[in-house]
């Protein structure tokens, strides 16, 4: 598993695991009304499952973050708006927790998500 140094100081480094990462991207999301799930590699994680595996990449320059992953997003929404809400939150996230920033989030609308 990768880990991204982000700060070096006179007591040592502190690093962040790429698990917590893609849990803190994962906790965002969770609270974004129509916001189903995280898609990639063919598959659906249905957030309430805590899958984030399948976001599809993170990396760090420097205390620069970049994330790409895939949405699945509730049928009838304006899909714009609910993929920036989540760039925002994904954003907020990160940078309060930690001492990242955020350099992009890039979000893919991949899938619907229909209710009966």
């Amino acid at each position: 598993m990768k880990s991204y140094s982000s700060e070096q100081n006179q007591m040592g480094s502190i690093k962040y695991n790429e698990d917590v990462l893609k849990t803190m991207v994962g906790m965002a999301l969770q609270g974004l009304e129509g916001i189903a799930g995280i898609e990639g590699k063919g598959t659906v994680g249905i957030l309430g499952r805590k899958n984030f595996s399948h976001i599809n990449k993170i990396s760090v320059e420097g205390n620069k973050v970049v994330i790409d992953l895939s949405l699945v997003v509730s049928y009838g929404l304006d899909l714009r708006a609910k993929a920036r809400e989540a760039q925002q939150k994904i954003c907020d996230t990160i940078e309060t927790m930690t001492d990242l920033r955020i350099g992009a989030v890039n979000v893919t609308v991949a899938n619907l998500e229909f209710h009966e």
